[in-house]
C-alpha cells in the first residue's frame, strides 16, 4: 500500500478530484431546469384524448377537489380517472396490462399518461406553452 502513495503525484489528486466534481454537473444542470419549470402564473391543463379527440380538459391549478370521470372505450373497455387536487392518474382501467393505471399520478406539464389498447391519452399541458420534454435521448 506504500507504493501506491508514492506513485500518486499531486497533480494526480488534483484531476481526480476535479473529475469527481465534474460528474455532479449534470444533477446540477437537471435540477435548474426543473426550477425554470416551476412558474407560479401559468396554469396546468390536464387534457383527456380518445382516439385523438379530446373528451375533457381539467384544469388542475387551483383544483382542491377530489373526482371520478368514466371514460367508456367501447361496450366492455372503460377507464375510471381520478383527478385529486392538482393531480391526476387512472384509477382502474378493463385493459389487460394495465400499464396506465400503474404509472401512477402526474401534475407536471409534458407529463402522460398513455393507455394504449383503448388509445387513451391523459396529458398536463401548461397555458404558459412549456412542458417538460427535456428528456435526453440518444
Amino acid at each position: 500500500m506504500k507504493d501506491f502513495y508514492h506513485m500518486l503525484k499531486p497533480w494526480d489528486v488534483i484531476l481526480v478530484i476535479l473529475l469527481v466534481l465534474l460528474s455532479f454537473l449534470p444533477i446540477g444542470i437537471f435540477v435548474l431546469q426543473q426550477s425554470q419549470y416551476a412558474e407560479e402564473d401559468s396554469v396546468n391543463v390536464a387534457v383527456i384524448t380518445v382516439d385523438n379527440e379530446i373528451v375533457e380538459e381539467i384544469q388542475l391549478t387551483g383544483n382542491t377537489e377530489t373526482r371520478e370521470i368514466e371514460i367508456e372505450v367501447s361496450d366492455h373497455d372503460n377507464n375510471i380517472i381520478e383527478v385529486d387536487n392538482e393531480r391526476i392518474h387512472i384509477k382502474s382501467a378493463t385493459c389487460s396490462d394495465q400499464i396506465c393505471v400503474r404509472t401512477g399520478y402526474i401534475s407536471r406539464p409534458g407529463q402522460k399518461i398513455v393507455c394504449l389498447p383503448h388509445k387513451l391519452v391523459v396529458e398536463i399541458q401548461s397555458d404558459s406553452g412549456e412542458t417538460e420534454d427535456m428528456i435526453i435521448s440518444s
